[in-house]
């Protein structure tokens, strides 16, 4: 029987892997519309910040200027509330006196000694000319007229009589200074210059402003009663008694006698409750025919039935 050969059959296959499909990442576009937008809005955020400094910086110009206006305003009205005005200083007119009798010395004499100690008055900057050479001079009298303002710069003057050859003349003259508390510098040489004229018309009587007249009946008699008996007190009683009518209390303690308040001087302003009165009142020295009338202005405040002295004018 013939011989039938083996055949094997191998069942086996490879498996094939399944493969992945392969991810694409996905391109990032960009939004043209939103892009605009953040862009205009960044655009009014810096136009709207940019605008808010520019308004700031145009209001801080503006009160810089307006402060300096009234900076200006003010320097010129003290200025023109001190320029002309006479005022008594000592320690300036101890001062002035003592350079001056210096300044009119003879210039021959002592030269070198008269500079060194003209120099511990004048500003560090300030030296005496070279033509200062009077040889005979001696100051008489100084008298201080007054101090004023010239130009924002403190001034003194004086009358002064100086000799020169045995003759006496009298001039006037201004001396310019600088005053830090105590401490005094002669800023400028003597000139000769005009007397100050005081006489003038410069202010209102201090009292004749009196505001609209008070028309109750019943509280302008009180008001006066209240002011006749305050002017009897007030130059009768001492400071301390005043205490209990006034609030900065003051008073004569009989250094006069009282006449007399005229009625018919009698002026009421204000209201019920704060009255504002104006009076003439007239005093007589003691043992004496001298007498003086004076203007009050009482400032009242009603306390039940009577009035309080919050207060107190005289002119």
């Amino acid at each position: 029987m013939p011989r039938i050969p083996k055949i094997k059959i191998n069942f086996e296959y490879e498996k094939k892997k399944k493969e992945k499909p392969i991810k694409i990442p996905k391109a990032h576009t960009l939004n043209l519309g939103r892009v605009r937008s953040i862009v205009l809005l960044i655009l009014i955020g810096l136009f709207i910040y940019f605008s808010y400094v520019l308004l700031l910086a145009n209001a801080t110009a503006h009160k810089n200027k307006t402060l300096q206006q009234t900076v200006s305003t003010l320097n010129q009205r003290i200025n023109q509330e001190n320029a002309g005005t006479t005022s008594y200083n000592p320690l300036v007119d101890q001062y002035m006196t003592q350079f001056l009798k210096i300044y009119y010395s003879p210039a021959s004499d002592d030269s070198d000694g008269r500079t060194k100690q003209l120099t511990q008055y004048l500003a560090s900057n300030l030296t005496l000319p070279s033509t200062d050479k009077n040889t005979d001079l001696k100051l008489v009298s100084s008298t201080l007229n007054g101090i004023f303002t010239l130009d924002s710069v403190k001034t003194a003057q004086y009358s002064l009589t100086v000799e020169a050859n045995k003759k006496q003349s009298q001039l006037t003259v201004n001396v310019p200074y600088q005053q830090d508390n105590e401490k005094l510098t002669v800023t400028g040489l003597p000139y000769i210059a005009n007397p100050i004229n005081s006489i003038s018309h410069v202010g209102q009587a201090r009292l004749t402003k009196t505001g609209k007249t008070l028309n109750s009946e019943q509280t302008t008699t009180k008001v006066a009663k209240f002011t006749k008996q305050f002017a009897q007190k007030y130059v009768s009683s001492s400071t301390k008694n005043m205490a209990f009518l006034m609030t900065d209390p003051v008073g004569l303690d009989g250094a006069v006698d009282f006449v007399s308040l005229d009625d018919s001087s009698i002026k009421i302003s204000g209201t019920s409750k704060s009255p504002i009165v104006t009076a003439t009142m007239t005093v007589k020295v003691h043992d004496s025919d001298i007498t003086q009338v004076q203007t009050i202005r009482l400032y009242l405040k009603q306390q039940a039935s009577t009035y309080f002295v919050t207060k107190f004018i005289q002119a």
